[in-house]
């Protein structure tokens, strides 16, 4: 009901006017101008059926379009709670935290603000990846690596990001045969969703070139705060003056920095076999620490992996802290802007960033410790939930 009345009440944010503009060009039957006009979409192409869905459906009955395209994120949220929920009963988690699990999704105001009022795709795009982590950790098929990476692959036709779900997978397989299930289910997806627009010559240099927008979170906030400040006081864009070089220098090179944070990563993943659940949860830790930049709707990436692996009470007193910044990004995208909007969303964005940072340090110190004292082979998870 929260995420109904947002969806509704709400237009939301410019995203749902990028979505209307994608939908219309779509039931055109114009692909060019869905990703070479102006404001193009900037995503893979699974979600535009349903965007496109959506503005039939307006058309037809008159209810707003921007209500209807946001129950896609709104029912991809339901599907997280019943994953998580089902994730921690196979753990060995009672009742009572299988439902604060479940709670800290329906009810987390992260989550809720991003699919009901922000509009974004997050959720849609992450939940197929969720699922492929539990069908790799559970299945007994012989296929099991081919179903999971076709499950992430369907994440990544909807948003690129979830893609990542692979590596720590990849770097845990048992066999080169399930490695190469686990990449061949994700290219295949890939191929059959994107491959059509490649060889109709549509340029998708907007989906594969998109690095972020430096100062609203991450490693450019913190070590450019005028820029943030920026944009949450001043309207319209920053002019060049205000980036640092230094700030200007990460942004040029942030595609690498991520690059070289993830190889690191891999490396580690590799060399002390965590659980698969753990692996995955430090895999969005380091992109939050390493990535330039950041948006609050990435939370959607990483916060129901650490609710599986059992970090409740993190995920929760996180959330609570998050709702100061968050308020202060919702009404910095409103025409009125503030000192106001700068001091509820700059200060606390950077300590968001130092929580990242101080996060996977700890899990990384967890994991070595937890190899000093077990055997060879994959290792158990962090937190005991049974």
């Amino acid at each position: 009901m929260i995420r109904l009345v947002l969806a509704f009440a709400f237009r939301g944010t410019n995203h749902l006017f990028i979505e209307e503009i994608a939908a219309d060009r779509v039931r055109d039957w114009d692909w060019h101008a869905v990703y070479e006009g102006v404001l193009p979409w900037t995503y893979t192409p699974l979600f535009l059926g349903w965007l496109s869905g959506a503005s039939w459906l307006s058309d037809a009955t008159g209810l707003s379009f921007h209500g209807l395209a946001k129950l896609g994120p709104t029912l991809a949220d339901v599907g997280l709670a019943v994953a998580v929920y089902t994730y921690l009963g196979w753990r060995g988690a009672d009742g009572r935290l299988r439902l604060g699990g479940a709670a800290l999704v329906m009810l987390g105001p992260s989550f809720f603000a991003i699919s009901g009022y922000h509009g974004q795709i997050d959720s849609v795009a992450i939940l197929p990846a969720v699922i492929g982590l539990m069908v790799w950790e559970r299945s007994a098929s012989p296929n099991r690596a081919l179903w999971a990476g076709v499950l992430i692959g369907v994440g990544g036709a909807v948003k690129i990001v979830p893609l990542l779900v692979a590596l720590p997978l990849l770097a845990l397989s048992r066999s080169w045969r399930d490695a190469a299930q686990l990449v061949g289910g994700a290219v295949a997806v890939l191929v059959l969703t994107v491959g059509p627009l490649w060889i109709s010559d549509i340029d998708l240099t907007n989906v594969v070139a998109y690095t972020g927008i430096p100062g609203w979170g991450g490693i450019s906030l913190v070590i450019d705060p005028a820029l943030g400040w920026h944009w949450l006081t001043v309207r319209g864009q920053p002019p060049a003056s205000t980036h640092s070089a230094l700030s200007q220098t990460v942004q040029d090179n942030s595609r690498w920095i991520t690059a070289a944070a993830l190889a690191a990563y891999a490396g580690f993943v590799f060399r002390y076999r965590p659980a698969a659940i753990d692996a995955v949860a430090l895999l969005w830790l380091v992109v939050y620490a390493f990535s330039p930049d950041f948006f609050l709707n990435y939370l959607v990436w990483g916060l129901p992996f650490f609710i599986m692996a059992g970090f409740l009470a993190e995920v929760a007193f996180l959330q609570a802290l998050l709702i100061v910044p968050m308020v202060g990004y919702y009404i910095a995208l409103w025409p009125a802007k503030s000192t106001a909007t700068g001091l509820l969303y700059v200060p606390p964005m950077i300590a968001l960033w130092a929580f990242w940072v101080l996060a996977t340090l700890a899990v990384v110190r967890r994991v070595i410790k937890r190899r000093d004292v077990t055997d060879a082979g994959i290792q158990s998870p962090l937190v005991n939930l049974a």
